[in-house]
């Protein structure tokens, strides 16, 4: 858990977080009293748009962007924030439904001027914890005595965690006074009520649907840690600690206790755990939550169903778009090497296959936690939701409840592509890879060029300049931490790994390449593997070192090398400014090629003079790269050799003693 904040006091910091919020969209207002964020613009008793109903909701804050994010034309007409994981007051939320019904028009005015306001209907959604339903409850009861408006109101109930006996027990419904919590669902409920109420329909729709929403509707959170409030105690109770090895299915939006906390056993594990409460949300109820028909292979013959991942604050972009696509992997099918999710939601007995291919996706941080490291995932059933819905005397059947969530907003917070396909693509169709000329290294076709050196050797070589640098692989990582990131051990290990792997290939002969070949070929894999600066360094080496050995003799020689490797370095040259003595990679690049070139110069005296240079680093101020930004350790005579400088050194003498070694 993270307790570091800019703000080290809540005071203020709500309303400071809504005037933020309102200067994105020009459109809104705030009423400060009542912390109420809404869309502006008196509504006359004349105007034609007074039939248009009103759609509010609200909450504790620390849940931002909820709700004043999701506040704009075709959402929210208005929202409501207490403070850090409170509800607000009855009287905060009389006065944003006064707000939402009249487009701007407070509560405070006079009866007199209430009577020349066109009061809207209005929607109120509401999240299922104890404050928010009474202090809600309150308030709608106050404005239906006022008589000015018709009120309905929405339970948002979506997470299931917790109307299971355990993540792992036998299928039952779990009886509970409370009922379920509302989680991130909320804001797919808000999108498509409010798009529902631009197009203009009454109150009694709007809410029919909101509630069919509901009930077609199921949400599992998981926290690998709680947040931290601004301005209040680290300390957590024994209790309440997660180990770092532990989390939490179940874990609620206000640091509540979830239904199991257990030891994680890596995504696909935590995923299929979330994924089997959901599929098993409607168990003991007679009905399954998502139909699908026995021996199903096919896309589309499931019900159409909406995938919704949320992030609470604290994860990266990087592992929640790795969630989502794990998300979507056990849906549609089990990769091979993973455990089937069909066996793990057993005894329901669902094909190996389930074919849920979502008509939608989302992923975001839709509702969180302050800064939660955590997510949830949701599942919207549109099928069975039509189902219901055309059974209904009231119902329009010529909505698309696709279309609900494709309309557009002027709410800033929603994110989602607006435009799908009819039919969506299946993952494998989607993956496959265009036709460029970008491809994945291949093995190039039998060269006529020969070097002096037997291919056997060359090929020993390379392997022994591999595993030099595997080596040295975390005596990299350790200097680079000191005036880096950490990440040049790594970057070195991944290009050394790929090339050995490529060379494990029974389709992969060097002694069917030309010197040009074999050195494109191996720039080709560093660049795909190794990545950043080193990566694109190499590749731009070895580019330009395979083009300078292009069109010469039948056998080339040492010479030869030297003066391609020369080419090397001042192709380098172009695209960085790094010289010797900059503390780069370059000290025992530069180096190396140099002396190769000398009359007398050889692999061995080329070797030691790269060594020099990587040595030569140790006492370098770095002017160039990461390391020219962080500041120097108070013992600065006695920093390690630059990172980079050190691998080429590893490259070089792995390579040298490969080539004479006997073995």
């Amino acid at each position: 858990m993270s307790s570091k904040h800019l703000y080290h006091s809540a005071d203020g910091l709500v309303l400071n977080a809504l005037r933020g919020a309102i200067a994105l969209n020009p459109a809104l207002r705030l009423h400060s009293s009542s912390k109420s964020v809404y869309t502006y613009g008196q509504v006359k008793a004349q105007d034609d748009n007074r039939k248009t109903i009103a759609v509010i909701s609200g909450g504790g804050a620390g849940h931002e962007p909820a709700h004043a994010g999701y506040t704009g034309r075709g959402m929210l007409s208005a929202s409501v924030s207490g403070d850090i994981f409170a509800s607000p007051s009855a009287k905060q939320i009389l006065q944003t439904i006064y707000l939402a019904s009249t487009s701007g028009v407070a509560a405070s005015e006079t009866e007199d001027a209430m009577m020349k306001i066109a009061f809207k209907d209005v929607v109120v959604i509401i999240n299922n914890y104890t404050g928010d339903r009474l202090n809600f409850g309150l308030a709608i009861e106050k404005a239906l005595a006022s008589s000015h408006m018709k009120l309905e109101s929405v339970i948002v109930a979506d997470d299931v965690s917790l109307l299971q006996p355990g993540y792992d027990a036998e299928p039952q419904a779990r009886k509970s006074l409370v009922g379920a919590r509302g989680l991130a669902g909320n804001i797919l409920v808000c999108k498509m009520l409010g798009a529902f109420a631009q197009r203009g329909a009454d109150i009694a729709r709007v809410k029919l649907l909101g509630d069919t929403i509901v009930h077609n509707l199921a949400s599992v959170g998981v926290g690998l840690g709680h947040c931290h409030v601004p301005g209040r105690e680290t300390n957590l109770g024994g209790s309440m600690q997660m180990a770092d090895e532990e989390c939490e299915i179940g874990l609620g939006l206000h640091n509540e206790p979830g239904a199991v906390r257990k030891r994680m056993d890596g995504p696909v594990q935590l995923v299929a755990d979330m994924l089997r409460l959901i599929m098993r949300s409607k168990d003991g109820t007679g009905t399954k939550f998502i139909q699908i028909p026995a021996g199903n292979e096919t896309f589309g013959s499931t019900d159409k169903v909406v995938l919704f991942v949320n992030n609470l604050g604290g994860m990266s972009q990087l592992e929640i778009g790795a969630v989502l696509d794990e998300v979507l992997r056990q849906l549609s099918k089990s990769p091979p090497g993973r455990q089937s999710l069909q066996i793990y939601l057993q005894p329901l007995l669902f094909p190996a296959s389930l074919g849920i291919h979502p008509s939608r996706v989302y992923c975001s941080a839709y509702m969180t936690s302050l800064n939660a490291p955590g997510y949830s995932i949701s599942v919207l059933n549109i099928s069975s939701i039509e189902r219901t819905l055309s059974a209904s005397s009231i119902w329009n059947q010529s909505v698309n409840l696709f279309d609900l969530l494709d309309d557009p907003t002027d709410a800033v917070a929603w994110v989602g592509a607006r435009h799908w396909p009819v039919k969506r693509l299946g993952r494998e169709v989607k993956e496959q890879d265009a036709l460029s000329i970008t491809q994945s290294p291949q093995q190039p076709t039998r060269g006529t060029t020969r070097t002096q050196f037997a291919p056997s050797f060359i090929e020993r070589g390379i392997r022994s300049a591999c595993e030099s640098v595997l080596f040295q692989q975390e005596a990299l990582s350790e200097f680079d931490t000191i005036l880096g990131d950490g990440d040049c051990g790594n970057t070195f290990g991944a290009g050394a790994k790929a090339v050995l792997n490529i060379l494990e290939q029974e389709n992969v002969d060097l002694t069917t390449m030309s010197p040009s070949q074999l050195v494109k070929f191996l720039g080709d894999i560093l660049e795909d593997e190794m990545g950043g600066t080193i990566g694109a360094l190499f590749a731009i080496f070895l580019t330009a070192v395979s083009a300078s050995l292009k069109g010469l003799p039948s056998t080339i020689t040492i010479k030869h090398w030297s003066v391609a490797l020369l080419a090397g370095l001042d192709a380098l040259g172009k695209y960085t400014p790094a010289k010797p003595g900059d503390r780069t990679l370059v000290d025992a690049l530069a180096p190396f090629c140099e002396a190769l070139s000398q009359d007398d110069g050889s692999l061995e005296q080329s070797a030691d003079a790269a060594r020099k240079g990587a040595e030569s680093t140790r006492r370098m101020t770095p002017v160039l790269g990461r390391a020219a930004y962080v500041t120097l350790p108070t013992d600065a005579a006695n920093l390690p050799p630059d990172p980079g400088a050190w691998g080429v050194l590893a490259i070089v003498e792995g390579f040298v003693k490969g080539l004479s070694s006997t073995d």
